[in-house]
């Protein structure tokens, strides 16, 4: 089951504040949606996986299941100028082929400009995204 577009705006309205929370069931996951302080002046989405947000997701030299839920990122490791200045010196094929020129890094970041972004991600990747359900209001009973 996945979010209707009137539960996916109401969520994402709630994630234009500051210090504001959503919490998700994505393929039996618990994933958290959480605007934070990025930078002076500046919020981000951070998305959180059962409660925590480890480290070893980072990086893409292991798999991990909770990769699936942030958001990968595709960096070359020279940038398109200094390939070029390359090209024109060692010529296109042979930086074609050579592995640093040519190379890539991938790696997985947590954090979201938006929620609407976030929650869209999260309606791609996944088979079935339901609204957790509000403890808070059972606490207060």
């Amino acid at each position: 089951m996945k979010l209707t577009k009137e539960q996916k705006d109401e969520l994402a309205q709630k994630l234009t504040n500051p210090w504001a929370r959503v919490d998700l069931i994505c393929d039996g996951y618990t994933v958290t949606l959480s605007v934070r302080r990025y930078k002076a002046l500046s919020y981000r989405v951070i998305t959180y996986v059962n409660g925590q947000l480890n480290h070893e997701w980072i990086s893409s030299k292991q798999s991990f299941p909770e990769q699936k839920f942030l958001r990968k990122e595709v960096k070359s490791l020279v940038s398109a100028a200094e390939r070029k200045k390359a090209e024109k010196e060692f010529g296109k094929r042979w930086v074609a082929k050579d592995p640093f020129w040519s190379g890539k890094v991938t790696f997985f970041n947590s954090d979201w400009l938006s929620g609407k972004t976030a929650i869209n991600h999260l309606c791609k990747v996944c088979e079935s995204v339901q609204v957790a359900p509000d403890t808070s209001e059972e606490l207060a009973a």
